[in-house]
This record gives C-alpha cells, structure tokens and sequence, in this order.
C-alpha cells in the first residue's frame, strides 16, 4: 500500500506544481463560475492545494511505513490536514468571487 500512497502522492504533487507554472494546465473546469480577471489567481490556487496534498500524502504513505498507525488515528491526521490545506482556498474563493464553493450548484427541476 505504500508505494500506490506515495506514487499517487508525488503524481499530485507535480500535478499541482505544474499547474501552478503554467495555468492551462488545469483546462477549462469550472471556468463558466468564475470571474475572467481572477481565473490564473483560482488556477494557481487549486494547484497549491494539489500539490501540498500530495505532498502530505506521500509524507503519511512514508509515515507508515515507519510507524503502525491505527486506523483512526491516520483517518484523523489525513482529513485534519486536508481540512486545513482546503482552508486558504476557500477563504481566497470568498475574497475573490463573494462564495465558499467554486462549483456551479445545480437547482431541482420541479
């Protein structure tokens, strides 16, 4: 399980690295929500965010090899660190764009 953990983890890293360098990267999603001036903004930030996640995960898929962790004691540390990697993209979305979710919100047809 280490080795897929820590591949994944890295794979996300570069991921979010080179999106943070080239921005068109990341395509079009979610484009349409966004305001034109703060899309590279928006990019870069989801590509900090990738990219630190994948860091913390291939430091836990390493952490485990080393240590036994209980289940819920990793299950603790990966959504706390998650939780607090999401945290400044979230405050930057509702800075930037007035809202805390990036993606269109789809309404019931009745």
């Amino acid at each position: 399980m280490f080795e897929f953990l820590f591949v994944i983890g890295i794979v996300l890293a570069f991921y979010g690295y080179s999106v943070m360098k080239n921005p068109h990267v990341w395509g079009d999603q979610g484009r349409d929500e966004i305001r034109p001036e703060n899309w590279n903004g928006y990019v870069a930030h989801n590509g900090q965010f990738m990219m630190y996640s994948g860091f913390f995960l291939a430091a836990l898929a390493a952490l485990d090899v080393i240590f036994t962790f209980t289940s819920w004691l990793y299950c603790l540390i990966l959504l706390g660190g998650l939780a607090l990697l999401f945290y400044p993209l979230a405050h930057w979305m509702h800075e930037k764009e007035g809202k805390w979710w990036p993606w269109p919100k789809h309404k019931k047809k009745k």
